[in-house]
């Protein structure tokens, strides 16, 4: 990575309060532009909550790094091996659908009668508001989650 500049490092400790999460991204990301940066909270939120609901117990560290022409958001979480390959394994499932598909399968998730947690919405719509694949990596029990943006 060249020219890496770190813009933000933030940790939530599982049961955190994070009714301020929006107000602290928005102060933290001020430098970078508001269509951007909206982008990133929303998956940054999206990524929070799957956290929150999936894997109770546990924080998530979020950095955000500059560089190359790019904005990365980057989470780890701590994660046991089963659910790391489960959560993989989603994942890989929403990078190998096209643009198209993801938008029609995530408007078929909302208006499904039996909306249900684990419909994998959350990392759809990151998968959309971000400009690459949702980028996985799992050792020492610590499950990273990375994101890249276009500046």
């Amino acid at each position: 990575m060249s020219n890496a500049k770190a813009i933000l490092s933030l940790h939530f400790s599982a049961g955190s309060d994070c009714e301020n999460i929006v107000e602290t991204l928005e102060n933290k990301l001020q430098e970078i532009d508001k269509p951007l940066r909206k982008r990133i909270i929303s998956c940054a939120i999206e990524l929070l909550q799957n956290n929150t609901i999936h894997n109770k117990g546990n924080g998530i560290d979020f950095s955000v790094i500059e560089s190359d022409g790019c904005i990365k958001l980057k989470t780890a979480r701590e994660l046991d091996e089963i659910s790391a390959n489960y959560l993989n394994n989603k994942i890989q499932e929403i990078n190998n659908i096209g643009t198209n598909n993801l938008k029609e399968l995530f408007k078929k998730n909302l208006s499904s009668e039996n909306l249900e947690q684990g419909t994998g919405n959350g990392l759809i719509l990151c998968r959309l508001k971000s400009d690459s694949d949702i980028e996985t990596k799992f050792s020492d029990e610590t499950f990273e989650i990375n994101l890249t943006f276009n500046r």
